[in-house]
């Protein structure tokens, strides 16, 4: 596996979104409708003055994206009153106010969902709901001083809620065949050499070796103070031994963890981001697709049909890169991804706070709990910004990467496989402003095996960092097996004749794949990183216990034993500026 950084003047010199291609523009209507989506197209909506002229993006029609400070007296009551006059239509919290802080303080200062509903003055036709509509509404009153009470700085806290994307190939027409590579004309058709006949990117392989070696949790103290743990926001795993993930029953559709695997999930978690979109959804936020449950479900979304689900073991796949590279971390699975590729920017949102949240726990002072630690984020999935000149478009998203940031929680985020320079959100977050003394974001391209940089891979100088993430050997569920068939089959003829077939494109019962894409270069590069941090924390415990040693000092040892992993605030951008500088001192090979 290979990794390395590069410095802005290193980067492509490609540094505006006007002229760096438009990336994914366009999503099938089925998809959209399931999801109740747009597409934002530049030449058919209004702007208000003042404003930037955006560029297309996808977002979700029926919702905003507010700060909670702005969901109650004295700013909503103006708000609706100026979106029924100008447009019918009034902004709805998604859930009960006194609801608003279950799930931790920090919730409350970051933006959540709010439902547009219409809202017809008496004998007007009622309109349609469009968040676009309705903010451009609110962006030209505030110019005009319609709303004298409610600032500009207020009105751009509201933003879109974009509809996110996974960052593998698919090869699905569920997503228009793949217009990362197909779709795209500078490309044509020669991103194809990245998916089998069948035009499906995963492609079932089996391996010859026993999985990495996982050190106890004893050797992990010893060596580190701890267990390191990644938390892959992602579509859930399903069922693999590599990952200690089992059915709970066998023939049933739940599953359970084993001790000590090195996956896990979090329960509360899971019915934190359930419910918040809950809510949604009984405000009027209809199509809304719910995320049950922390496993990867469901295996085909059209069973008449019986094809494998495009984003189907997307979780598990980048588990197993953790397993391979960083075997003694413990991946936290969320689940925020459908099995259709699509994240709710407001779902990511929730989850990245939940999981500021168990780190501010954590961290407490008073009563500290290393064992919620999480240490890492990996992100595979993104979207193109309506206007990366105006950044408080995703002021929300980042914001709850800010906190992260601040805490000393490494990020890391795929760039993207739309083969251009368009900044794709949030490992775009990787040339902007980040608190003082953590680490920025790490935005990563994907790499092939010769170390070229993969075609389908999006470039530009807000990438920071190149890893493998083409034709990358990984685990899949065991309990997959699609529709599909071998091109050839000769059926077994007695006991002297078994079966003989061409390979079964979707039966991934070996539970290994070969995948492409940025979603894989992301956890690679992450894992890099983590382990470097590891070697250091070994390496200083080991020259503090000889230190200690040397002076005969009991209690000198005693502390140096303790002495381990502090992945947490200064010590976490220390150690990452040791590992940075490290990876960033390897040469990347001549194409």
């Amino acid at each position: 596996m290979e990794c390395y950084f590069v410095s802005p003047v290193d980067a492509d010199p490609s540094d505006h979104d006007e002229d760096s291609g438009l990336g994914v523009v366009t999503l099938p209507l089925g998809l959209l409708a399931r999801h109740g989506a747009r597409v934002l197209d530049p030449s058919a909506v209004s702007v208000a003055t003042d404003w930037p002229t955006p560029m297309s993006t996808v977002y979700r029609t029926r919702t905003l994206l507010v700060p909670p400070h702005l969901q109650k007296s004295p700013f909503l009551e103006p708000v609706n009153e100026l979106l029924t006059a100008r447009v019918g239509m009034q902004l709805v919290p998604a859930r009960p106010e006194q609801r608003a802080t279950d799930h931790g303080p920090i919730l409350t200062v970051t933006p959540v969902t709010m439902v547009l509903k219409s809202a017809p003055q008496p004998g007007q036709i009622p309109q349609r709901v469009d968040a676009w509509t309705a903010l451009t509404a609110l962006r030209d009153a505030v110019g005009r001083d319609e709303m004298p009470d409610i600032d500009k700085s207020d009105i751009q806290q509201i933003g879109l809620e974009h509809l996110m994307i996974g960052a593998s190939l698919t090869g699905s027409p569920e997503i228009g065949g793949t217009p990362e590579i197909g779709g795209t004309p500078e490309i044509g058709g020669t991103g194809t050499g990245y998916f089998s006949a069948t035009g499906d990117s995963r492609i079932p392989v089996q391996v010859c070796l026993d999985a990495p070696y996982r050190p106890s949790d004893d050797e992990c103290t010893h060596d580190y103070g701890r267990r390191p743990v990644i938390a892959v926001l992602d579509t859930g795993v399903r069922a693999h031994p590599w990952l200690g993930v089992e059915r709970e029953t066998p023939g049933t559709p739940g599953y359970r963890t084993v001790t000590d695997a090195s996956v896990q999930v979090n329960l509360e978690m899971q019915h934190a981001i359930y419910d918040t979109g809950y809510w949604a959804q009984q405000a009027g936020d209809c199509p809304r697709v719910l995320i049950a449950g922390p496993w990867d479900v469901p295996v085909t979304s059209d069973p008449l049909v019986g094809g494998v689900s495009v984003a189907l073991g997307h979780g598990t796949a980048i588990a197993g890169i953790f397993r391979q590279a960083l075997p003694a971390a413990t991946v936290l699975s969320v689940r925020i991804m459908h099995s259709d590729d699509i994240v709710y920017e407001g779902d990511l949102i929730t989850a990245l706070n939940l999981v500021s949240a168990q780190v501010a726990r954590a961290q407490d002072p008073a009563h500290p709990r290393p064992d919620l630690m999480v240490d890492a984020v990996s992100l595979s999935c993104g979207y193109f910004c309506e206007s990366a000149k105006d950044m408080a478009y995703t002021s929300a998203l980042k914001g709850a990467i800010d906190a992260l940031l601040a805490q000393g929680v490494l990020v890391v985020a795929a760039a993207g496989n739309s083969s251009v320079g368009r900044r794709y959100y949030p490992a775009a977050f990787a040339d902007s402003p980040h608190p003082d003394g953590a680490p920025p974001v790490c935005s990563v391209g994907a790499l092939n095996p010769n170390q070229s940089r993969a075609v389908f891979s999006d470039d530009g100088c807000w990438v920071t960092a190149w890893a493998s993430g083409a034709m990358l050997i990984t685990t899949f569920p065991t309990d997959v097996n699609g529709a599909l068939q071998p091109a050839v089959e000769e059926r077994a003829n007695g006991h002297h004749r078994p079966t003989r077939e061409g390979l079964d494109p979707d039966d991934y019962r070996s539970g290994f794949v070969c995948w492409s894409g940025t979603s894989f270069a992301a956890p690679a590069l992450c894992a890099w990183l983590c382990q470097a941090m590891l070697a250091a924390s070994a390496a200083a415990s080991a020259a503090a216990a000889a230190a200690a040693a040397a002076t005969a000092t009991a209690a000198a040892a005693a502390a140096a034993a303790d002495d381990g992993l502090k992945l947490s605030g200064p010590t976490v951008a220390d150690a990452m500026a040791r590992a940075t500088h490290a990876i960033a001192c390897r040469e990347p090979r001549e194409s």
